[in-house]
């Protein structure tokens, strides 16, 4: 979504003013995030700030959109700081002590996140991490890969905090746990053991793993953007296959859009744009797709395999693309069988009719 109106507004008021921090976080509410945000924000928390609604709410989506940000960078301090200032500004709100815990994750400071965590417990808080401080538990006692029983299978994962999203998967596995589970055991029920697996969008190989136990297909590809993830998505592959023969694994490093084209940045490294049709050859049984709002361009580029193989497909969709890809899905003559809805994000399960 362009901001670019508002973001003119919050200059001209200037974003360090009562008015502009006020548009800030009526800006970042409406789900607003991003370096340029954050310049604002970063500019905004500068100015002394009150107990005052606005200003809590200029902490938050600062400690917030920083910690999105500066996700892969272990050395940032800008969650940390706000996190911080927040807990001291208001000692007994929950948020706060959750944003400085999951600074200090991104940092690799395992024991100041474990206490940071732990002082949730003093609170009249609902809002419980003791997954969270699981994995901040395990990885300062040295702990980088954990095995557990889920029913009936086997899993293990390695344990990592190298960007945000990882952070959330890690802290399920700490805790015995899969994240959507909902969705994988949906799947396990509507799907009749497919044998050529397509995943755009890995990240760790939480779905992989349960992909290969439950259906134990002959052929997976796995294709997801950031390098950083790759060594975890071999090694989950490896560490999570189901009895009998191995399955043929192919993994690449890309960033699947529309077309072939040049490297794009992404996760600070540059990497090879291509479209699904470029990266998958021969039949595919089911296809899954996380790609962080990319949807509707990777489906630009991925009609050729679905058209011709008309696999059921599960993509995750934002309030931006959700009904843009359902469009896309009908007019090929599939219908919607379930949304899971995040909130922030929906995963829908398409199948053809």
């Amino acid at each position: 979504m362009d901001h670019t109106e508002a973001l003119r507004e919050i200059d001209a008021l200037g974003p360090s003013t009562p008015a502009g921090r006020s548009a800030l976080v009526s800006l970042t509410q409406a789900g607003a995030g991003g370096p340029e945000i954050l310049a604002r924000l970063d500019k905004a928390i500068a100015a002394p700030l009150a107990r005052t609604t606005v200003d809590i709410g200029i902490l938050l989506a600062h400690a917030q959109t920083a910690w999105t940000t500066d996700q892969r960078n272990p050395t940032a301090v800008r969650t940390r700081n706000s996190a911080r200032r927040l807990i001291e500004l208001v000692p007994d709100l929950p948020d706060g002590y959750r944003l400085l815990g999951f600074a200090h994750l991104s940092r690799c400071e395992y024991l100041d996140a474990f206490l940071a965590l732990g002082a949730l417990k003093t609170l009249p808080s609902p809002l419980n991490l003791d997954n969270f401080r699981a994995l901040a538990r395990h990885l300062m006692t040295g702990v980088t890969q954990v095995g557990f029983d889920l029913a009936g299978q086997r899993y293990t994962f390695d344990l990592t905090t190298h960007n945000a999203a990882a952070v959330e998967s890690s802290a399920f596995h700490s805790v015995g746990a899969l994240t959507e589970w909902d969705e994988l055991q949906y799947l396990a029920t509507v799907l009749d053991r497919p044998q050529r697996i397509v995943e755009v969008g890995v990240l760790l190989g939480n779905h992989t793993a349960f992909f290969l136990k439950a259906f134990a297909p002959t052929h997976v590809t796995l294709i997801d953007a950031d390098p950083a993830n790759l060594n975890f998505m071999r090694r989950s592959a490896a560490c999570n296959l189901a009895p009998g023969p191995a399955p043929e694994v192919v993994i690449h490093c890309a960033f699947v859009g529309e077309s072939v084209a040049e490297a794009v940045t992404f996760a600070g490294a540059r990497v090879p744009q291509r479209s699904l049709a470029d990266l998958v050859s021969g039949p595919v049984d089911f296809l899954k797709i996380d790609v962080d709002g990319g949807e509707v361009a990777l489906l630009k580029g991925a009609a050729t395999v679905i058209e011709q193989y008309r696999p059921p497909v599960m993509i995750e969709t934002t309030s931006t693309t959700h009904e843009p890809v359902v469009a896309w899905f009908e007019a090929r003559k599939y219908a919607v069988r379930r949304v899971f809805d995040h909130d922030s994000y929906r995963n829908v399960v398409v199948m053809p009719t």
